[in-house]
């Protein structure tokens, strides 16, 4: 599959971003934070990079289905499906017949690829493992557009056995993929609370940004609620569907308090594996991965409470950065991304190193800004290693000279830059903690 509609779409993404952000600051409205956006989008650009490695082995088991196992031949393409009827049949031609069949073969498809994003959707917040994938996606406490990119990484390797009925039925890994891809950028719009709610007969059929908002609120009655992807009725029909109906506050019952993208994919893993760790029953330790997400065996406290929130009480997780160190970190999460896309627009024509070397500069880039987001002091000493990595990817990928002692010149001068704030990582974590909390209660 050579198009990837998803990449194509990205630049016009950052432009949604951008009129959203002008939209609240227009209006006076924070819904945006510098820390927390560059975490979203750091976590999406991580889940894009590490795809390249794994999107061949999720669709294996798709492709072997369809190929060995369909049971209807089912047309992608209008040239596919010309000679199944023939010219004249109810007064129509056959490029007629054959339009009206692949339209419904996608349409079909469509549905079908919703009912399956529903139930992959639900269980994912229903069953612990599944969850762990899922949990990036809502780690967020806020709720923007960049909140839409932020996509986990592991997540998909468990999911895609909820599409094999699709291939099955004969509907062709073409199809599935763009289905699938349109899906994700119909879902991007809804991560807003610049739009309110729609016409009633929209919001009767269509995932909008009311229900969205509703599935992301970790208020206990919205907890586990509106799983839709593009159709909320079948939410309607399972009996999962809840109406907006006060403020959410966004975020998980557990906070992450992390800007770290890595560390955004695995914390809920390790925490799955304490807890089955501690577990004296060995059917505990299994049913810890098995679970709903919050259980815990009662000599441990049993289910986690899902406790009353509300947004003028509940604290967001963010750490003060001086000016000079916000723009830092920006800068250089503008230049890694903009390497990341540029591996994905190409990676069908480039060498398998050269897509490590720049996977492996993307990851070491986002680790370390994330760090830096978190004033972590290990971030004194990853930064300029970076640095040093950077240089030596630059070398390695280009045979110019001149790249690389331009390289060179960026790395001296932002190695300077960022450690002439050194002094402010000698403030504690916790430390930084309680001043924040004194600040806001000042």
């Amino acid at each position: 599959m050579e198009i990837n509609l998803v990449t194509i779409a990205i630049p016009f993404f950052f432009l949604l971003i951008f009129m959203e952000m002008g939209f609240s600051a227009y209006h006076k409205r924070k819904h945006y934070r510098l820390n927390d956006s560059i975490n979203d989008l750091s976590t999406g650009t991580v889940s894009q990079v590490f795809g390249v490695f794994t999107k061949t082995i999720t669709l294996t088991a798709y492709i072997y289905i369809y190929q060995n196992y369909r049971i209807f031949n089912l047309p992608s393409w209008p040239a596919e499906a010309m000679s199944i009827f023939p010219a004249g049949a109810l007064g129509l031609t056959s490029v007629t017949w054959a339009w009206i069949l692949v339209v419904g073969v996608w349409i079909l498809c469509f549905i079908g690829y919703d009912l399956a994003y529903y139930w992959n959707h639900r269980l994912s917040h229903e069953v612990n493992f599944l969850w762990a994938g899922h949990v990036v996606h809502h780690q967020s406490e806020e709720y923007n557009l960049t909140v839409a990119l932020r996509q986990a990484s592991l997540h998909g390797l468990f999911t895609w056995v909820f599409y094999l009925p699709l291939a099955l039925i004969g509907f062709s890994p073409v199809i599935l993929l763009l289905n699938g891809q349109l899906s994700l950028i119909y879902q991007f719009w809804i991560h807003t609370k610049a739009v309110g709610k729609l016409p009633r007969w929209y919001e009767a059929i269509f995932n909008t940004p009311s229900h969205h908002r509703v599935h992301h609120g970790i208020n206990p009655k919205y907890i586990d609620r509106n799983h839709a992807g593009t159709l909320i009725l079948f939410d309607k029909l399972f009996g999962t569907f809840e109406p907006e109906s006060e403020e959410p506050v966004y975020g998980t019952v557990k906070p992450l308090q992390s800007f770290n993208p890595v560390w955004a994919n695995l914390h809920y893993w390790w925490e799955m594996i304490e807890l089955a760790w501690k577990c004296t029953r060995w059917s505990d330790k299994i049913k810890v991965f098995f679970a709903m997400p919050g259980w815990r065996p009662q000599e441990l406290g049993g289910q986690y409470p899902i406790p009353e929130v509300s947004p003028k009480t509940f604290r967001k997780y963010d750490i003060e950065l001086p000016k000079g160190l916000n723009i830092y970190s920006l800068v250089w999460f503008i230049l890694s991304v903009v390497l990341a896309f540029g591996m994905l627009v190409k990676v069908n024509s480039l060498p398998w190193f050269n897509i490590s070397v720049i996977s492996a500069i993307t990851m070491i880039s986002l680790i370390t800004i994330g760090g830096i987001l978190e004033r972590k002091r290990w971030s004194l000493f990853m930064e300029p290693i970076r640095m040093v990595t950077l240089i030596a990817g630059a070398y390695a990928l280009s045979s110019s000279l001149n790249v690389t002692l331009g390289v060179i010149a960026l790395g001296v001068i932002s190695t300077i830059w960022f450690l002439s704030y050194r002094s402010f990582f000698a403030v504690s974590q916790e430390a930084n903690s309680m001043q924040e909390i004194l600040r806001r209660t000042a």
